[in-house]
């Protein structure tokens, strides 16, 4: 891995205190990364990931690293929007040998095994993007994005305590520009220009044993994106909810209700406020279903590719149409 590469102080807030501890000034929310998210102590306990997913008009790809201290999880995840052709390949790694996970949302990061490559590599102002997979669905797949960071656009961050002295520390990125091209066996899928975005989900923290939550993202042109959760917050008064209006961020202090027809798993999802600044129907186009487990551990998670469409409203009321985001809505259940 190359150097990491920070846009933080080294004195930046610490997450923790030399004994693991949540420190009580890191609660709370921030449009830009602000703390060290070491977590000193808690071995066994610790939850660390960086989850990527980037959308395009034609494919979608989803890549995670995840390092729980005893296991280490690398998985991509493919789908082609046009055929509807969907193809997986998970890694799993004791004691998360390598997993290179940092302490910030602005570092180099990857996951390394001969089955599996992820290599993120952060530079000013933007990042590269790697992925090598000999044989995903059969086929090999590489992978060659170029991530930027436009220095305008905002994002989640967000520290919550959890019963029994848990916390997490989350850094929602949305609607970053993406260019480069996959490659699946024979197949080029380029990114199209202006209409092709990535997404971070960084996570650190010390989980309760028994953890669900649900979230939901999506991003299109003009700097509109948007972050909806619930489940791992709802015992904090805090709330992940959130819109971007030009790549700057809009703070949704009410709860967004997330609801789904029963008895059909590709049923629309529809999102809304009472308040009226989120109307928005999420169409699935494919449902991706991961259950890694270790013994009694697991980690049961489904995530729904698909398009949203819509209302918002900005924060002074402007009503603004949303047709056919491309985003992603996923929900888990945890044993770990």
């Amino acid at each position: 891995m190359n150097s990491h590469i920070s846009t933080l102080s080294p004195e930046c807030p610490a997450l923790c205190d030399e004994r693991g501890a949540l420190a009580p000034g890191a609660i709370g929310w921030s449009s830009r990364p602000r703390l060290n998210c070491a977590i000193p102590g808690h071995f066994g306990r610790r939850k660390r990931w960086n989850h990527w997913c980037l959308t395009t008009p034609h494919w979608m790809l989803s890549l995670t690293v995840a390092d729980l201290d005893y296991l280490g999880y690398g998985a991509a995840y493919f789908l082609d929007l046009d055929s509807g052709r969907a193809v997986a390949h998970t890694q799993l790694r004791p004691f998360a040998r390598g997993c290179h996970l940092p302490d910030t949302p602005v570092e180099s990061h990857g996951f390394e095994h001969s089955r599996l490559r992820i290599r993120i590599d952060e530079h000013p102002g933007r990042l590269s993007l790697r992925v090598e997979a000999p044989d995903l669905g059969g086929q090999r797949l590489q992978a060659t994005l170029d991530v930027l960071r436009p220095a305008h656009l905002d994002s989640v961050n967000l520290v919550a305590p959890l019963p029994g002295g848990c916390f997490h520390a989350s850094s929602r990125q949305l609607g970053l520009p993406v260019s480069g091209e996959l490659q699946l066996g024979d197949h080029h899928y380029p990114c199209v220009s202006g209409q092709s975005f990535a997404a971070l989900d960084f996570g650190r923290g010390v989980w309760p044993f028994n953890s669900h939550w649900t979230r939901a993202a999506f991003a299109a042109p003009g700097g509109i994106a948007g972050n909806f959760g619930a489940g791992w917050t709802d015992t904090s008064g805090l709330t992940e909810n959130a819109l971007w209006f030009g790549g700057r961020l809009a703070k949704l202090d009410r709860p967004v209700q997330i609801e789904q027809a029963p008895n059909d798993p590709l049923a629309p999802w529809r999102f809304f406020t009472q308040c009226r600044r989120v109307d928005l129907t999420f169409t699935p186009r494919q449902l991706h279903k991961a259950h890694p487990r270790l013994g009694p551990l697991y980690a049961d998670t489904r995530q729904w590719f698909g398009r949203f469409d819509g209302l918002l409203r900005s924060p002074d009321g402007e009503r603004v149409p949303v047709t056919n985001a491309l985003g992603w809505l996923g929900s888990t259940h945890a044993r770990w």
